[in-house]
């Protein structure tokens, strides 16, 4: 559901101390990258982080439903979806994916394939550009361009997989504002674009209380924080695959 779920929802909590790096049309991809780990309040203490608990409200076609995620350095993660009287389970074990789905049997399956490396992706526990190259992922510049009236520099992240994403970081705030994935299902290519708004402070980091997802241009879900709490006491053995 979320890129990097606890890194890519972390953003700024004070810009003052950057004032001086220059103007936005003379910076760098990597001066960039380094304004927008600032702004979230510093790689030290984006390190210092271990675990997440989320929860959230999903609104989009016409109903409800409700979102718990709990993720734990270094790639595990879990999300609880209850709709209705139904829950959904998905967890990531760190090489694993796999789904408890009362409509698929109610038995826990493994999946495999491009859903399989998204989840992989986003389970990493880190923001995505922390160490980005120690990580084998490259970072490019594409421009400085104009997003729903804001200026906005245009980051090409290539992973090491090859996989890209495109950030989309506010000019002013180094706030991540959209973040956008292709994926080819089945020989079908779809673009997967994540807008993040109402950010605010938890526990002294800024976090985007919304994110509206849509798929090739039409508007999809919306997210919606509830609570956001760091460092709380999460089980590894949450995230391994049930036994049925």
């Amino acid at each position: 559901m979320f890129p990097n779920v606890v890194a890519i929802l972390l953003v700024p909590v004070a810009l003052s101390a950057l004032a001086g790096m220059g103007s936005p049309a003379r910076q760098t991809a990597d001066e960039i990258v380094a304004r927008n780990l600032a702004a979230k309040g510093g790689v030290e203490r984006l390190k210092a982080l271990t675990t997440a608990r989320i929860t959230a409200s999903i609104s989009g076609k016409g109903r409800d439903v409700r979102l718990t995620v709990w993720s734990k350095r270094p790639n595990l993660m879990r999300r609880e979806v209850v709709d209705g009287n139904q829950k959904i389970i998905n967890g990531f074990d760190g090489s694993a994916l796999w789904v408890e789905d009362p409509r698929l049997g109610g038995q826990p399956q493994r999946i495999t394939g491009p859903q399989a490396e998204l989840a992989s992706q986003e389970a990493e526990f880190d923001n995505v550009f922390v160490d980005y190259r120690q990580k084998g992922h490259t970072v490019e510049l594409v421009g400085t361009e104009t997003l729903d009236s804001r200026s906005v520099h245009h980051l090409k992240l290539t992973r090491r997989n090859g996989r890209v994403q495109h950030h989309y970081i506010d000019a002013e705030t180094a706030l991540e504002v959209r973040v956008v994935t292709s994926l080819d299902q089945g020989g079908m290519k779809a673009e997967f674009a994540t807008d993040f708004s109402d950010h605010r402070d938890v526990e002294g980091l800024k976090v985007p209380f919304t994110m509206v997802q849509s798929v090739n241009g039409t508007p999809g879900q919306r997210v919606t924080l509830e609570r956001v709490e760091f460092n709380v006491p999460v089980d590894d053995a949450m995230f391994q695959v049930p036994r049925s």
